[in-house]
């Protein structure tokens, strides 16, 4: 049987065939010279070559079994910009395979020759060589690739999300695993109507991997085509008997000569599950894991920060499983050694108290905890809206050991709220108390002078915390008076480990805000409709007046005093916010104040 030979004006309607070299050269700079050469000599409108470059120790530990596999592999930046600069002479364009920060490296090196960018699935929450992408704006005007085999749709719907963050020139899905060789019935073909359903915007591409010697090795990705793929990816080889790695799916160029001519269609190829269990269990064994980069300290989150990914024997979680249990509030029970993976019996269910400093000292309005604020003392509103919190186990007004202070256990409304009596000077101290004597892992930091202090903002802040495995998190803007701080029992402690006492305690937010080199400090904007200028604090009789106009305002149009209620009537009532807006906050106006405590709170560690 003869095969139609494709001229470059009969291809206009064919896909394009990206060469794939991978690992058959061995190592060898020459091996691969010959193939671009030998494989130029092809006739096809569309061809593609590309390549993958990795570095051993960025793709893996070396406790992973193909790890002296690839030290074998490893080829040099002049090697690779010598290569890819005899492929750009002769190939419509040039693609890489990106592994590793290496990886990423020679794709910087080489920018100007680069047409696509290829992740496979293994790789795709690979942190490092996201952000190395998106910091050398390495994807401009260029095609990035990302197979997508072991993903469900809602999975790849996350990973479509986060990688046009990247602003490439197009993202093409690709489908296809090597399981060396790869079975008839795990090609994956009956992706392509589904990801053409669930995402029409974007391209498909089939990486066929069938053993080389069997006929369907090239049918398969013509029957993807016949599907709806527009870019076909496929091993090559000059002789397989001679190629040391990557040889099982790698056809020669004989065979790639009739590829582009066949078309047959089978069936079987069409049926199967979305995810078969052969690219499951290939996933499972080849994808990069969240690996510790350093030391986790019990009582912590994981942040990406604190993490690198390899290859690696050790059974963890990725980083998506990660991230699901701390969103579910989950945080650290146990001290993770650097270069671990993360397992879920390391974690348990965090426990979140919501601690209320107070004390009745106060020189500029004397004991205002017991001020009346419309028939409610200001300390009890402020317990009040703590309770509301539903994510916290416990409140507690923290006081000192004082005299003056004990009676502030009047104003626990009715046991509801517990009390605590601490460090009179040592305001970490006296939380780290209270943390021990209610078991806590987080804390919500809120002061006794916020009477109208927001839950809202609460839970918004806490939620950012868990997800981003933070120490601290804060509010960037917010009324002076409704925002909180979260922090880490665990950060709190460690303050003191490194400063011993916390002379400035009091301002305890300095210690993190001051320190983003130690900790993870996360400052966000809030939504809009939680933000404003007013000054919501009880330090002044201006403030004490303008609450009490304020409360009475919601009684008489009956409105709990929520946050977006508050705003309401202040929005509609200017002459009541005004009645404290010339006041300030000195650890905001006091440069003696501010300079001092950047001096003071300043932790060196070296």
């Amino acid at each position: 049987m003869s095969e139609q030979v494709y001229t470059p004006e009969a291809g206009k309607n064919l896909p394009t065939l990206i060469f794939e070299c991978a690992n058959a050269h061995g190592g060898s700079i020459d091996i691969l010279r010959s193939t671009i050469e030998r494989f130029d000599s092809i006739e096809y409108p569309y061809k593609h070559i590309k390549f993958q470059a990795f570095h051993p120790d960025t793709i893996a530990l070396p406790d992973f079994s193909g790890y002296p596999i690839y030290q074998d592999l490893l080829l040099q930046h002049d090697q690779w910009q010598e290569l890819i600069g005899i492929a750009s002479k002769s190939f419509n364009g040039i693609w890489l395979d990106i592994f590793d920060k290496y990886g990423v490296e020679v794709c910087a090196n080489n920018s100007a020759n680069i047409t696509g960018i290829k992740l496979q699935a293994s790789v795709l929450e690979n942190r490092d060589i996201f952000e190395g992408l998106k910091q050398g704006n390495l994807l401009k005007n260029k095609l990035l690739m990302i197979n997508i085999s072991g993903y469900d749709i809602a999975a790849i719907t996350e990973f479509i999300d986060i990688f046009l963050q990247l602003e490439m020139g197009e993202l093409i899905l690709q489908i296809g695993h090597q399981a060396y060789p790869t079975q008839l019935k795990d090609t994956g073909l009956q992706k392509i109507k589904i990801l053409r359903e669930y995402f029409p915007d974007y391209r498909i591409c089939i990486a066929d991997h069938a053993q080389a010697e069997d006929d369907f090795s090239c049918i398969i990705p013509l029957l993807g085509i016949a599907a709806g793929a527009s870019l076909v990816e496929k091993h090559i080889c000059l002789e397989r008997k001679k190629s040391k790695y990557d040889f099982y799916s790698a056809i020669e160029p004989s065979e790639m000569e009739l590829l582009v001519n066949r078309v047959k269609s089978t069936s079987d190829i069409l049926n199967g599950p979305f995810v078969s269990e052969s690219e499951s269990e290939y996933l499972k064994k080849s994808i990069q894991v969240p690996i510790s980069e350093k030391v986790l300290p019990e009582g912590s989150l994981v942040a990406g920060s604190d993490l690198i990914f390899r290859r690696t024997s050790q059974e963890g979680l990725t980083y998506a499983a990660i991230s699901e249990l701390q969103q579910k509030g989950y945080i650290l029970k146990e001290k993770i050694e650097e270069a671990k993976t993360i397992q879920e019996s390391h974690f348990k269910m965090a426990r979140i108290g919501v601690i209320v400093a107070c004390r009745m000292k106060s020189s500029r309005l004397k004991a205002k905890a017991f001020e009346s604020i419309d028939g409610i003392s200001s300390i009890e509103r402020c317990l009040m809206n703590c309770l509301d919190m539903k994510q916290a186990s416990v409140v507690v007004l923290a006081t000192s050991t004082v005299d003056e202070d004990a009676i502030l256990e009047e104003k626990t409304l009715g046991g509801k709220v517990e009390f605590w009596k601490g460090d009179p000077d040592d305001v970490i101290q006296r939380y780290l108390g209270a943390c021990e004597k209610y078991n806590l892992d987080i804390v919500v930091r809120v002061t006794g002078d916020c009477p109208v202090i927001s839950t809202d903002i609460m839970s918004h802040l806490l939620q950012h915390h868990f997800k981003t495995g933070a120490d601290y998190t804060a509010a960037k803007k917010s009324a002076v008076g409704t925002a909180c701080e979260i922090y880490n029992v665990e950060v709190l402690k460690r303050i003191l480990k490194y400063v011993g006492k916390a002379q400035y305690s009091e301002y305890m937010t300095w210690y993190m805000q001051n320190n983003q080199e130690i900790f993870k400090v996360e400052i966000i904007d809030l939504p809009e409709n939680l933000v404003r200028d007013y000054r919501l604090t009880l330090d002044y009789p201006e403030d004490l007046e303008l609450f009490n106009e304020l409360f009475k305002e919601l009684r008489v149009r009956s409105l709990a005093p929520t946050i977006e209620n508050i705003f309401s009537v202040l929005d509609n009532n200017p002459e009541i916010s005004k009645l404290n807006s010339h006041l300030t906050l000195l650890y905001k106006t006091d440069q003696a104040l501010i300079d001092k405590l950047n001096r003071e709170t300043k932790i060196s560690i070296a």
